[in-house]
């Protein structure tokens, strides 16, 4: 077992960083709930418990009694976990006073011990942001009452602090936030709802649902409490700037790209590009693939040892009458032999016979990128692609659609007129 941290240092989760705003996305220790507490874990082997993670009924009994998912915290397998409640602050205030009496506005602090415990020896370092600047970092030792009133003039940023203890180490942390001066409330009273009830298809023999859709009463109200601040606020300016930048980082990490209608080279240029940066895998998943997108994408693949996984289905070889089928698939098989012979690639072809798969996806390597239109047709109108941000479980149910489905020659042998040879 190794300690973390090392014994009998204990650890005060605090999310993603010292000054971020938690999101539970990264919770280190989910099972403590909102109770303020430290802890100490000692991770060992998870060997032997991996099957336990399939185990449904064995999750969700862990999960009542110590509040953790354990599918999505496998690291916690095999491991324990100490925790600590705090063992002298009993309760925190932190609040604004608004200027009055030639004073500007003041951030207010009062720590509350637990009975028999005092505040002695304890020190809260605060730290101020504003408009996405560190502005202030200072340490206060803590007074006896537990009483701290700093003059901040205008608190229009956020403010955190942490609690240390020499023996206990830290105590409290809290990431900056900030105060909330004026509440909108808006109501309006809801009934008078009905059961909708519709099939979940078009077929005339698709099995019927029901649903709830509520009425709202034309009676509302709405009220304003609080007052909103005398300055502007800059840190909401710097905040919706900052949310942008965010926002359009996020979309080139995903690869977020828009081909607008009439851009089909464009688009599929994006898309041998990608094909070309594989260094294992490529595997294309389109109910709609056939013979024409071989020759359009797969010479782009750049390895003879880069292994190539067709997913398509029956649809891409539809047409009004046999002899146009026959066509499609001979060209398909055709375009395959050419593959081989010209650049050594070989790929692995899964037909579906029903029309399982609807959306369309294109793996590189361990990414897994979603298309909105079929290869076939991208960017031919407005279209979009970009990169999953989980993509181990794209990639797993497409590999169990493609072990289900048809080999090319598999399902070639189904067809009265196809070409019967088989592809070496």
């Amino acid at each position: 077992m190794n300690d973390d941290p090392i014994w009998p240092h204990l650890g005060l989760p605090m999310g993603e960083g010292f000054i971020a705003q938690p999101t539970g996305r990264s919770n280190p220790a989910p099972f403590m709930g909102s109770v303020p507490s430290r802890v100490h874990r000692q991770f060992g082997s998870s060997n032997g418990f991996e099957a336990f993670l399939y185990d449904d009924d064995g999750l969700s009994f862990i999960a009542r009694r110590l509040h953790l998912n354990l599918r999505l915290y496998p690291e916690y397998l095999g491991s324990v976990a100490l925790l600590a409640p705090d063992p002298i602050i009993k309760q925190i205030d932190n609040f604004m006073i608004p200027a009055g009496a030639g004073r500007g506005e003041r951030n207010f602090y009062r720590f509350i011990p637990r009975p028999g415990q005092t505040l002695e020896n304890l020190r809260i370092s605060t730290f101020d942001e504003h408009a996405h600047l560190l502005t202030s970092f200072e340490t206060h030792e803590m007074t006896a009452d537990g009483i701290l009133d700093v003059d901040k003039g205008s608190c229009m940023g956020t403010y955190g602090y942490v609690v240390t203890h020499p023996k206990h180490g830290i105590l409290v942390y809290q990431p900056p936030t900030g105060f909330v001066r004026q509440i909108s409330i808006n109501t309006h009273a809801i009934g008078g709802g009905i059961k909708v009830n519709v099939p979940t298809g078009s077929s005339p023999d698709s099995p019927r649902m029901e649903y709830l859709a509520s009425r709202s009463s034309p009676l509302s109200t709405s009220s304003v409490v609080g007052d909103a601040p005398t300055t502007p606020n800059i840190n909401v300016r710097v905040g919706i700037a900052a949310s942008q930048r965010e926002k359009n980082a996020s979309a080139k990490q995903y690869g977020q790209s828009w081909f607008a209608n009439g851009s089909r080279e464009q688009a599929m240029r994006f898309v041998q590009g990608e094909i070309g940066k594989a260094q294992k895998r490529v595997m294309i998943a389109d109910p709609y693939l056939a013979g024409l997108q071989l020759g359009q994408f797969l010479y782009a693949v750049n390895g003879e040892k880069i292994e190539v996984i067709l997913l398509t289905s029956g649809l891409a070889f539809q047409s009004q009458d046999e002899e146009s089928k026959t066509s499609k698939l001979d060209d398909f098989k055709k375009r395959l032999t050419h593959l081989a012979t010209a650049v050594n690639i070989k790929p692995k072809i899964g037909l579906l016979t029903q029309s399982t798969l609807h959306d369309r996806f294109l793996v590189i390597d361990d990414v897994v990128w979603f298309l909105g239109n079929s290869l076939n047709s991208l960017g031919e109108k407005a279209s979009m692609i970009v990169k999953l941000p989980n993509p181990d479980e794209v990639i797993r149910h497409l590999d169990e659609m493609f072990q289900s489905a048809d080999s090319f020659d598999d399902y070639m042998a189904k067809q009265p007129n196809a070409m019967k040879c088989v592809i070496q």
